[in-house]
């Protein structure tokens, strides 16, 4: 439904947004904007390192903690 944006439609966006905000308010808007993709794509890298971390985590080590578990009385044996 939605195809690549060309360029008529992205001067008609543009025109839009320095009819709402002015002049005066577009550099801030510019600047807080790039800040929010920057942060977003810190998070997503973040994200995708920590999922990489786990992806190449041994399965020794996974497999070891339910056996850690199940050697640990209950709590109706200590009593």
């Amino acid at each position: 439904m939605f195809g690549r944006i060309g360029t008529s439609e992205l001067l008609l966006i543009l025109a839009v947004v320095l009819l709402i905000f002015g002049p005066s308010k577009l550099p801030a808007l510019a600047k807080s904007m790039g800040q929010a993709v920057k942060e977003f794509r810190k998070g997503t890298r973040e994200v995708e390192e920590g999922l990489q971390k786990l992806a190449n985590e041994p399965a020794e080590a996974t497999q070891a903690e339910p056996a850690k578990k199940a050697e640990a009385p209950s709590s109706a044996e200590t009593k």
